[in-house]
């Protein structure tokens, strides 16, 4: 039984001629997983919000749109900005009561969902308070709390560490299996997704370019930037390590690169000590760290390490309360929510005709900034940073949300400000992009950096929290990327 049917489906954003969806004809059936994958600004955030009526965006609509569904469920990219309520039994409550249960029945409900996604231990917590991925099964669990049968996920691991991707994805597999809930994922992390979706769609220029199984769409190989990075490196086009293990193919490895790096510090904390309250818990220990001048340097750690307060820290916007924090250069931060940056009613009044050229942007300038996809708009947040000029780089997870096409402009951005002599500490959950254009990466845990040294020291030191690359070629000693192989 077909749960979702698209007709020929058209849409186009105000004041724009071009297309977000160009005659779309997609079929889902009932109980299906569906991986919808596609480069930034394909249609895949707005064929989502199309089928959850109550958030379509305004603009001109064509073609039909079938569902025989009730409710239809909805979690965003960014969790936390759909939660209305304080803490996380509110926000439970919150759904049910919209559907004028008795206050028995929410009861019965709030504790029914938080046992089978495992936060009954979170239940009367803030929110505020909460990590990236306890947000995100709290959004999981408020989506499914009403019985919904179609449940659609907006680049759900996108702000995840690698622990939470487990755990995020095992619960979307019970959604699936166990209730058998309709499932229908966005996204541009396919690692751990692609494996065991029913059928995976691909969008080009808001039509549909490819559809089919995981392993016959991967037969084409411009198709192959949507998967993990080691299907391309093998025949038989395996969608696991597991399977990349099997093969028998064996690399090579090229001789480790030597670094210069300054013996000027562009940053340099020391014995810092960080608390975002006097009777809580310390964020920082004696944390101490140096950043060469002219070095990219990446941070990585689990969810509530203490990446982002680091960058703050940094970036000013936080005050250590004991220890120092030395900053040689005018530092500019694009935070992990990019909005914060916006403030024009089009892109055109945002940067310059000539930066929107330089990041791939030339051709949304009429749009507004909130209608362009996530990829896009952190990619238009790093064109209003740079048109501000710094010696020091901020960059919060800057390679979320960012097909492959994205990273490559972002790469080429860094390492071009690298070598105009610039700075730039990256924090991120994308192990692979931080392996590849890394020069030193810090690890963060126990409230301290734990490891801090060149990224093929760092990442052939750690098993979890470390590259594709790294887990396929293990015998190897130092291949943490792709260029790295011979």
């Amino acid at each position: 039984m077909e749960i979702l049917k698209t007709k020929s489906l058209t849409f186009s954003y105000p004041n724009t001629q071009v297309k977000a969806l160009n005659r779309v004809d997609l079929s889902v059936k009932a109980g299906e997983l569906l991986l919808l994958m596609g480069k930034s600004g394909s249609g895949k955030t707005t064929l989502l919000r199309l089928i959850k009526k109550e958030i379509s965006p305004f603009g001109n609509l064509d073609g039909t749109i079938e569902i025989n569904a009730g409710d239809v469920a909805f979690v965003s990219q960014n969790a936390e900005n759909t939660f209305v309520s304080e803490t996380v039994r509110g926000e439970l409550a919150f759904a049910l009561e919209n559907k004028c249960l008795k206050r028995e029945e929410i009861a019965l409900k709030i504790g029914e969902a938080a046992s089978f996604f495992n936060i009954t231990h979170l239940l009367d917590k803030k929110l505020s308070d909460l990590s990236g991925g306890e947000k995100s099964a709290v959004a999981l669990a408020c989506a499914m709390s009403t019985n919904a049968k179609l449940l659609l996920l907006d680049e759900p691991l996108a702000q995840l560490d690698p622990r939470y991707v487990s755990q995020f994805i095992s619960l979307i597999k019970r959604v699936n299996d166990e209730l058998g809930t309709t499932v229908i994922i966005a996204s541009h992390i396919s690692e751990g997704l692609i494996d065991m979706c029913d059928r995976a769609v691909i969008l080009e220029n808001g039509k549909i370019k490819s559809q089919g199984s995981a392993y016959d769409i991967a037969k084409l190989d411009d198709n192959l930037m949507f998967y993990p990075e080691f299907t391309s490196l093998f025949d038989e086009r395996p969608l696991t390590v597991k399977e990349a293990l099997q093969c028998e193919k064996c690399f090579s490895q090229k001789e480790k690169q030597k670094m210069l790096l300054s013996e000027d510090d562009a940053v340099k904390l020391k014995n810092v000590c960080f608390s975002y309250g006097k009777n809580l818990p310390d964020v920082f220990d004696m944390l101490s760290l140096n950043v060469s001048k002219g070095e990219i340097h990446s941070v990585i750690g689990a969810n509530a390490s203490g990446k982002t307060t680091l960058i703050k820290l940094v970036a000013g916007i936080k005050k250590q309360y004991a220890g120092k924090v030395i900053i040689n250069g005018k530092c500019a931060y694009v935070p992990q929510n990019v909005r914060y940056l916006f403030s024009k009613d089009k892109v055109s009044e945002e940067i310059s005709e000539k930066s929107a050229k330089k990041f791939g942007l030339d051709k949304y300038l009429d749009r507004h900034p909130y209608d362009l996809s996530s990829g896009e708009q952190q990619l238009l947040a790093l064109a209003i940073v740079s048109e501000q000029g710094f010696d020091i780089l901020l960059l919060d997870e800057p390679a979320k949300s960012i097909d492959a096409v994205g990273k490559a402009l972002l790469k080429d951005y860094i390492l071009s400000q690298k070598n105009e002599g610039k700075t730039i500490i990256i924090v991120s959950h994308d192990l692979d992009f931080c392996g590849e254009i890394a020069d030193r990466v810090s690890f963060l845990s126990d409230r301290c950096v734990a490891l801090s040294s060149d990224k093929w020291t760092v990442f052939s030191s750690l098993n979890l929290y470390t590259t594709q690359i790294r887990r396929i070629t293990s015998y190897l000693t130092d291949a943490v990327c792709r260029e790295d192989l011979i």
